[in-house]
């Protein structure tokens, strides 16, 4: 039998979670390019000035997080509202955001790379194109990397990928 998360941990955690997704909300908020306002935002104390680039950079990282959030908290209303969330799930659920900003971000670069002229002005990128693919790679980064995985391992198949020791072994079906 798997090892269930105890009722004060699971409260606890899905308060967390609902906290988090609340702050990076905020943060979309306070960071969202409005024309005709200075771009400033105030973090912890203090106003800074960020060049409209990091700006972009830092909306595609709070929506591949925000994304995430959705498919986390899907995830975690089911299994809790189901009394089935086992334990050992929990770092899934801790570092699910953080793989949606970083594969967020990589979607972010290719498409700015891949889309626009070198040297193109930021401020030709739309915000709302950019920051809703970010949320969408975000929601569905277990999809996209498996996707990514299976098209990768076809392409650039070889030889010495048969001969590695300890490789993982496919999941029983």
């Amino acid at each position: 039998m798997a090892d269930m998360m105890p009722d004060r941990t699971r409260r606890c955690f899905g308060i967390a979670l609902f906290a988090s997704a609340l702050s990076v909300i905020a943060a979309v908020v306070a960071m969202w390019p409005t024309p005709g306002r200075d771009q400033s935002v105030t973090v912890l104390c203090g106003t800074r000035s960020t060049p409209r680039e990091v700006d972009l950079l830092v909306l595609v990282l709070l929506f591949g997080a925000l994304g995430s959030f959705v498919h986390v908290a899907k995830s975690f209303a089911s299994f809790a509202g189901n009394r089935a969330l086992v334990a050992s799930w929990l770092w899934w659920y801790l570092l699910q955001p953080v793989a949606g900003m970083a594969l967020a971000l990589l979607f972010y670069t290719v498409i700015r790379g891949g889309l626009f002229a070198p040297g193109s002005y930021s401020g030709a990128v739309n915000p709302y194109g950019i920051t809703g693919v970010s949320g969408l790679v975000g929601m569905f980064s277990k999809q996209a990397t498996d996707k990514l995985g299976e098209l990768f391992g076809a392409m650039f198949r070889t030889a010495a990928d048969a001969q590695r020791n300890d490789k993982l072994s496919p999941p029983p079906a």
